[in-house]
């Protein structure tokens, strides 16, 4: 343990439902933003998997790293790293390293995988070495259309996610994806920020899961899922950003052109636990599909 730790007092827990106005304090004070009690109950409360775990000082929070239980593909089971942060008087202690140390002893027991979307200035690996990390650098972009396009898709309530039901297993993603993840993830919490965009083409249907941000000077719309035809996914999309004055999309590639304004990288590492194959884990990983709906990006946290 680090030597100036031991100047202080501290106690590593579980968090329960009822630590959550601590929550959004150290939530507050690290990224001046609101979260909300649904949000957090939604997050970290929902399934008997998923937790956060914290470090306090007598009964304030003041580091916490969220862990959420997800599964891939393949149905392997693996945890995604969310709300990872430390008041700014405890950082540079390693305070957060300790509590990394307790969390990868919990979740090892349970799985091989960790993913972690690190922030600007979070980069902490879990003490993993970087040899048993894969790291995949995804673009952020933002659209701008200005001419008048015929259009060719179709806004659907988000509460008619079960009338496609059948088209919603998506062998392509990255992480399992099928109609009670779409359930779970867009229509359990706050449902009304989304909508569905359908685009057919003879017999095929591809469906768009968009949320809508609107400010006081501003509009756009963030794509957060795809499910249905991958043959027409992509004439969906043109056709989308041609219909939409401004669309934002995560992107697998660099995009050179000049209605396409990049507006940030977003990361994913995945760090292994134990021995295994990192050559097909990789393999496996850059054949699948990330999209904005896996990371907590674009969730609307609470009010501001």
């Amino acid at each position: 343990m680090n030597s100036k730790l031991k100047n202080f007092h501290f106690i590593y827990r579980k968090l329960k439902i009822s630590d959550y106005k601590e929550f959004k304090k150290l939530f507050y004070s690290c990224f001046k933003r609101n979260i909300s009690f649904d949000f957090f109950k939604w997050r970290y409360f929902s399934n008997r998997s998923s937790f956060c775990y914290g470090v306090f000082v007598s009964s304030k929070l003041i580091a916490n790293v969220g862990m959420v239980s997800v599964k891939l593909n393949n149905n392997e089971k693996i945890y995604s790293r969310h709300s990872s942060m430390v008041l700014k008087k405890y950082r540079n202690i390693g305070i957060f390293s300790e509590l990394l140390k307790i969390v990868k002893n919990k979740v090892s027991k349970k799985t091989n995988l960790i993913i972690m979307w690190p922030n600007k200035n979070n980069f902490a690996k879990f003490g993993i070495n970087k040899n048993k990390i894969i790291n995949k650098k995804y673009y952020l972009y933002e659209t701008s259309s200005t001419s008048k396009f015929l259009k060719h898709t179709k806004n659907i309530e988000i509460d008619e996610l079960i009338k496609f039901k059948d088209y919603t297993k998506n062998k392509n993603s990255f992480f399992l994806k099928n109609f009670v993840y779409y359930k779970n993830r867009y229509l359990t919490y706050r449902k009304k920020d989304y909508f569905i965009n359908r685009f057919d083409k003879g017999n095929l249907k591809s469906f768009f899961i968009i949320k809508v941000n609107k400010g006081k000077s501003y509009i756009n719309y963030v794509i957060l899922d795809h499910f249905g035809s991958e043959k027409i996914k992509s004439k969906h999309l043109s056709d989308l950003i041609m219909e939409k004055k401004k669309l934002i999309f995560l992107s697998k590639k660099k995009i050179n052109k000049a209605k396409f304004k990049l507006l940030n990288y977003l990361y994913l590492k995945i760090g292994i636990l134990k021995q295994s194959n990192i050559k097909q884990k990789k393999n496996y990983m850059l054949n699948k599909e990330i999209y904005l709906g896996d990371t907590d990006v674009f969730i609307t946290l609470g009010e501001r």
